[in-house]
């Protein structure tokens, strides 16, 4: 072999070497800093677009403040934070009034824990019921109003069962059930729960309600 070919070998073999070097050494660990620089771009990318999209359900929030207070305060006119019993009377006494019947007594039960069951399917916990009895004397067209009024009225107020009687021009209804609350978080709730025969069946798995017949 000529000194020339032997010459030409080593050059290329050298050639070789100093490529594998220069890839191993310089190229490869810089096409992986690109690599993860673009990976990394890449991730920034996606939390810009979360924080864009979480930016933008904020200010979209902030556009509908005034709307949702307004809801919240008539939701807490129909659930308040506490029983506010006060209140459901000054209610009921303006309801009896309207309608031209007198209430002639009104009692209240210490407050119960709501099934949750009945109403999770609605994102509601640690709703808490207070069983009201209601008794009114009046014309019979009116005890009717009146006991249509509040089932309607401000306060949500739910009548599980009820007595209508009448003899002539006058009459008398009593009703009872329940009116609501949602006490603010870390407020300790009552333990028991109504008679499940006091209570409207839950939902069923296609959205119906069951009926049940007194």
């Amino acid at each position: 072999m000529s000194t020339l070919r032997i010459w030409v070998i080593g050059a290329v073999l050298v050639s070789l070497v100093i490529a594998g070097l220069g890839w191993t050494l310089g190229i490869s660990p810089r096409l992986d800093d690109a690599a993860r620089a673009d990976t990394e771009r890449q991730n920034v990318e996606v939390v810009n677009v979360g924080y864009e999209a979480t930016l933008q359900e904020l200010r979209q929030l902030s556009e509908n403040l005034p709307a949702l207070e307004a809801e919240l305060d008539a939701i807490r006119q129909e659930i308040p934070e506490g029983p506010d019993l006060s209140a459901l009377l000054g209610q009921l006494n303006a309801l009896a009034e309207t309608a031209g019947v007198e209430i002639s007594e009104i009692t209240a039960d210490p407050p119960l824990l709501f099934p949750a069951e009945i109403v999770e399917e609605f994102g509601v916990s640690g709703l808490v019921a207070v069983p009201v009895r209601v008794s009114a004397t009046g014309d019979p067209i009116g005890l009717s109003d009146f006991l249509r009024s509040v089932q309607f009225g401000t306060r949500l107020f739910l009548v599980e069962q009820f007595t209508l009687s009448e003899s002539g021009d006058s009459g008398a209804v009593n009703l009872q059930g329940f009116v609501f609350v949602i006490p603010p978080a870390g407020t300790a709730l009552p333990t028991d729960e109504p008679p499940a025969n006091e209570l409207p069946a839950a939902p069923s798995e296609d959205g119906a309600e069951t009926e049940t017949e007194e």
